[in-house]
């Protein structure tokens, strides 16, 4: 018989209950600020919503912004996360203008986003970044240079009340040096890595 997780903020019987998600959401929630390296059938964004979950139940009014390089990527996360969670869900891309990307976050708990354009809000200090009790990064290998990714890791670590970091990648192949400068970016103290 299959088991799912069950949890205040996530909707029953959606969530499958595998041990090794659930570990790796633990040590996230203990060590601190993280990369996950994992296949992409692996479902890192269930670690992801399950991590979520745990810091909007502990900071009641907070809010998790989930960052994908691509609006098409951003959507699905907008999806998963409705799938999975019991509150509100929005995404935030350039497609969207500024008024209502204000409205969307405002009334939002989980905002999925482009972080092109979440960079332009907050430079134009449309919203900021206090209440984000938990912060995505997908495609974590691409927070290098002059990237969003990390003038936004940068600003989290600033503003933020209850700071935490996720990156998520399936491409860890690059070389050292470049691993370590994506962990210097997105203040990253663990690398959790699971092959299969």
């Amino acid at each position: 018989m299959v088991k799912y997780i069950e949890h205040p903020l996530i909707k029953p019987e959606k969530i499958e209950a595998r041990l090794y998600q659930q570990k790796i959401a633990a040590e996230v929630l203990k060590k601190g600020n993280s990369m996950i390296v994992a296949p992409t059938a692996l479902g890192k964004t269930v670690i992801a919503a399950l991590v979520a979950a745990e810091r909007l139940q502990k900071y009641k009014k907070s809010k998790i912004l989930v960052l994908a390089p691509s609006k098409p990527l951003t959507i699905q996360h907008e999806d998963t996360f409705h799938e999975f969670l019991t509150v509100p869900c929005t995404s935030i891309t350039g497609a969207i203008n500024p008024t209502e990307r204000v409205k969307r976050w405002k009334e939002s708990q989980i905002i999925c986003a482009t972080p092109q354009t979440v960079e332009s809000d907050i430079i134009n200090r449309r919203y900021n970044l206090k209440d984000v009790s938990l912060l995505v990064f997908d495609e974590c290998h691409h927070a290098i240079g002059s990237y969003s990714y990390v003038y936004l890791a940068s600003r989290y670590q600033q503003e933020a009340q209850n700071p935490l970091i996720m990156g998520l990648t399936a491409s860890p192949g690059f070389e050292k040096e470049k691993i370590e400068k994506v962990c210097e970016n997105l203040f990253i103290k663990e690398i959790i890595i699971k092959t299969e």
